[in-house]
């Protein structure tokens, strides 16, 4: 027996029967072609898997695509600065000028501040036996560290780098 036949491959009696098109090599060897299902008196052809991968890839694709344009007409050009736009930049810069009441101000206000405000408290002290792991400062300076006195941790220039900037949208 060789050739082209339809086998009934699976039932849920009343509303879908799956029949798969399969072509018979042999009494044991069969390879599937086609596989259709009937629901409720409709017949439709089931897509075969290739397809719905490329389908389901190709609409990922769209989406993760789209979401590069969005973000990449949001984001402003960090690094890049045409020869116009920095002929316009130092123009507007130029025609800036100091005002010296308002420098006066500043610092009247922040003075004011100052005298309100406590001093920022002290780090507390390491735990005993406690060693600060070594850092391009304590291996510059070996006669400090024999000296006794504590250095305190350096500032990490990931993490310490000022407030964010706003995200012009």
């Amino acid at each position: 027996m060789t050739g082209t036949e339809y086998m009934l491959y699976e039932v849920m009696e009343p509303h879908l029967f799956v029949i798969r098109k399969q072509k018979r090599d042999g009494p044991e060897k069969v390879t599937p072609m086609l596989t259709y299902y009937i629901l409720d008196g409709s017949i439709y052809q089931a897509p075969q898997l290739c397809n719905v991968f490329a389908a389901r890839i190709s609409r990922s694709l769209h989406h993760i695509s789209k979401a590069f344009t969005i973000a990449a007409s949001k984001l402003e050009n960090i690094g890049y600065v045409d020869a116009d736009e920095s002929a316009a930049l130092e123009s507007k810069f130029a025609k800036e000028t100091i005002d010296f009441k308002e420098v006066k101000r500043i610092d009247h206000i922040l003075a004011s501040l100052q005298r309100k405000l406590p001093p920022a408290p002290r780090p507390p002290p390491f735990p005993e036996g406690y060693v600060p792991s070594a850092s391009a400062d304590t291996e510059k300076a070996p006669e400090l560290q024999q000296s006794g006195e504590v250095q305190p941790p350096p500032v990490d220039p990931i993490i310490d780098q000022g407030p964010a900037k706003r995200m012009k949208f």
